[in-house]
């Protein structure tokens, strides 16, 4: 089968007007995010609604330099005719002569690809996609997606602006509507700016394909054609059932010298807007993400183990449990839940970096709220006051409810670039009134959460309880077993006669318990004598960096035994002495509560026969 060259369609100005080109571009306005970053957003939110069923998306970002061979099929097959005018033809050309051409892929698996009429002119049919429409020939179409939202045009706009010659290469393997075998189309599409000839005016936009018998229109290249032309440039090959789509930017502008800096703001932006969808929820991940830069597969790191979306996490999964500290957000009139906020607060760990410090949009301190409606999109990040010491941060998560009524006056609220809940943009009513008042209360929360109002304790100072804990023992504890520092010292762990030991315990974290904050501390304990050993956790507050036999506070709340738990916090006994098997080596952690104004630790006896 000979390859197939593609037709230039360039669109004209019908009678009764048009869309100019320019439109298009000012679409974007003046958003807070780079290019590249709008880009990475808008094409995984696109993905995410483009979903088929409850099986994880697959999403491969690829940038990467074009082979001679791949540059010769765009120039020949794909670019062979060139728009009339200069300011288009010019960036093509200039693209297609580079010894080194640039190029950034979009790719996802596990999607529907995009399906529907190929033709602005025809319907879709009741209750049918008409994806294809929407994305390569309209503008401002909202995706009909349940839990999803939004519209097609702005994202198209920053593909198109990315790209250092405004064009880009549609690839899908879409699904069929009637349950028929998939279709695999092809179409590039570049916009310009408005321009006359000799029969008219035109708007800008050309499209490449296969051109209807008046030239009119370029449909899709499709079938094995199309599979064979996206494989000679470079794209992924997809068999039958990898439905997906695969989005080629021609020279994108990327920001530093190397294309795996530009990765590590793609890994940022990933992460920062997209983290619930990269934890494990209980059914596994929901979106899986792979990153290459020039043949290098860069890994995305864990958001568990990104400070401070490790914070995020534990608020995530606080609320989804319906945890301690889980706030309603209500409004009165009329009477509804608009939501749930949960909020976490916990050591500043150091960060990891992913692009130079001054260019991060990873907050160097997290006193912020992510909001987000029930698809688990993060929209924006409301922030709010920091705790008063540096050691420490908060990070706080809001899940607009999903009652419909709910969840759509949420959805009408977002402006075209997803990034914000204007109330301004709903007309009058209880949809106004919902978006408002939970704005008001998540603003206030975020001001207020480091200073709650209410009464002072003497002495107590501006710091929340948490907050003055963690500052005591963040001060007097290790934070690596093994070490030997104040108030972590145990008592009895070791004995030259006994063939048993216990490390020192090292602090952990402090939590939010269900009586006010928690220490955990961990420790491993080994038994390599042939019976069973007890060993009994006693907590004391720390005076003068020692652990003491004192466990009352100043406040007359005593530090008390929690719990012993595994890592992922499993009981593994709620009295206070742990048995040890024979010959066993354990680690374990300890959980006990601290009185206002105190600092607390926890040593250790080794009893010689196990006792309850």
């Amino acid at each position: 089968m000979p390859a197939v060259t593609l037709g230039l369609s360039s669109e004209r100005f019908s009678p009764s007007g048009g869309f100019a080109a320019e439109g298009m571009r000012r679409l974007l306005g003046a958003p807070p995010l780079s290019l590249l970053q709008l880009v990475v957003r808008e094409a995984v939110q696109n993905s995410w609604d483009a979903r088929r069923g409850a099986e994880p998306v697959r999403c491969r970002i690829r940038l990467r330099v074009l082979s001679p061979k791949q540059t010769e099929a765009l120039r020949t097959r794909v670019f062979a005719e060139l728009p009339a005018t200069g300011s288009s033809a010019g960036p093509i050309q200039q693209f297609l002569a580079s010894p080194a051409p640039v190029v950034m892929e979009i790719c996802d698996w596990g999607t529907s690809g995009l399906s529907g009429p190929t033709r602005a002119d025809e319907l879709p049919g009741t209750g049918r996609p008409n994806n294809f429409v929407n994305f390569v020939r309209n503008y401002g179409v909202r995706r009909d997606a349940g839990q999803g939202g939004g519209t097609y045009g702005y994202g198209k706009s920053s593909l198109y602006l990315a790209s250092g010659c405004a064009t880009v290469i549609i690839d899908s393997l879409a699904c069929a509507p009637d349950g028929g075998p998939p279709e695999r189309r092809l179409i590039a599409s570049h916009v310009g700016d408005a321009y006359d000839d000799a029969r008219g005016r035109l708007t800008g936009r050309h499209w490449w394909g296969i051109l209807s018998d008046d030239g009119a229109v370029a449909e899709p290249l499709t079938g094995l054609p199309a599979a064979r032309l996206a494989k000679d440039i470079g794209l992924p090959v997809r068999g039958r059932d990898d439905t997906g789509t695969s989005i080629f930017v021609l020279a994108p502008r990327l920001s530093g010298e190397r294309l795996s800096d530009a990765l590590g703001e793609v890994q940022e932006t990933l992460l920062w807007y997209f983290w619930p969808k990269l934890i494990d929820s209980g059914a596994g991940r929901k979106m899986h993400f792979e990153l290459e830069a020039d043949g290098t597969v860069v890994p995305l790191p864990s958001p568990e183990e990104f400070p401070p979306l490790d914070l995020f996490v534990e608020a995530y999964r606080s609320l989804k449990a319906d945890g301690p500290g889980t706030q309603l957000i209500t409004s009165e009139r009329p009477s509804r839940l608009l939501g749930r906020l949960s909020i976490r607060r916990g050591f500043r760990n150091p960060r990891k970096y992913l692009v130079p410090r001054p260019d991060s949009i990873i907050p160097q301190t997290s006193a912020h709220i992510a909001v987000m409606r029930p698809v688990e999109l993060v929209l924006r990040y409301i922030q709010g006051t920091a705790l008063p010491s540096d050691n420490h941060e908060w990070a706080g998560l809001f899940i607009c409810d999903d009652d419909p009524i709910v969840e759509q006056a949420f959805a009408d609220a977002e402006p075209a670039a997803h990034d914000d809940w204007i109330p301004d943009m709903l007309p009058k009513g209880p949809a106004k009134t919902f978006v408002n008042v939970a704005l008001k209360r998540l603003k206030d929360a975020a001001v207020s959460y480091a200073f709650p109002p209410g009464p002072r304790v003497s002495g107590a100072g501006d710091q929340p309880s948490l907050a003055r804990a963690a500052d005591r023992l963040g001060e007097i504890l290790p934070t690596s077993p093994g070490t030997a520092s104040g108030g972590a010292r145990s008592r009895s762990s070791k004995s030259a006669r006994r063939p048993y030991s216990v490390e020192e315990p090292s602090f952990v974290k402090l939590r939010e318990g269900e009586k006010g904050p928690e220490a955990v501390f961990e420790t491993r304990v080994t038994n390599s004598s042939e019976r069973a050993v007890g060993i009994r956790a006693v907590p004391g507050l720390v005076l003068d960096g020692e652990i003491s036999d004192v466990s009352i506070g100043p406040d007359g709340c005593s530090a008390d035994f929690i719990a012993w738990e595994t890592e992922a916090g499993e009981i593994l006994a709620q009295g206070a002495v742990l048995q040890v098997g024979p010959c066993a080596e354990v680690t374990c952690r300890v959980s006990v509560t601290v009185p206002d104004m105190a600092a607390v630790g926890v040593s250790f006896q080794v009893l010689d026969e196990v006792s309850p």
